[in-house]
């Protein structure tokens, strides 16, 4: 048998298949319309959160004014209490009797101290009748008195 002598081509011989350059053309308008929407984008969803942030912080401010004002009023509501009570027992008759003998000095009036009066039921003695040219004698007496 005869063996036929091969050759092997262990490296092929390289050529460098030159493919012609494409030229792509980049379109920038289109690319710098989108950074600047996104830009803009991003600017508005800023500003919205800033204005959302500032809203919470003023309605925590309004609930804070809120809880201030409710403890006042908790704090008033026991003054208003307190002197409620303290004037009912100012106004109460055994205070007041108690503050006249301890720090006035004052009693109650002893038997022979005591006068009574009797007043008739009779409605004509306490009323004169003057006329009107008396009182207007009175009147011009009086004045002339002065000078």
């Amino acid at each position: 048998m005869v063996v036929a002598k091969a050759e092997y081509n262990y490296y092929p011989d390289y050529t460098e298949k030159q493919e012609p350059k494409k030229t792509v053309i980049k379109k920038k308008k289109i690319r710098t319309i989108n950074k600047s929407m996104y830009i803009a984008i991003a600017i508005i969803v800023l500003v919205s959160n800033l204005l959302i942030l500032y809203r919470y912080a003023r309605i925590t401010e309004a609930n804070m004014e809120i809880s201030r004002l409710e403890t006042r009023i908790i704090e008033l509501k026991q003054t208003r209490q307190d002197l409620e009570g303290k004037l009912e027992g100012v106004k109460s008759s055994t205070m007041i009797s108690d503050e006249a003998k301890n720090n006035l000095g004052m009693m109650y009036p002893k038997e022979d101290q005591i006068v009574y009066v009797a007043v008739d039921n009779n409605p004509d003695i306490g009323i004169a009748s003057i006329s009107f040219s008396e009182k207007l004698k009175n009147i011009v007496s009086n004045f002339s008195s002065l000078f």
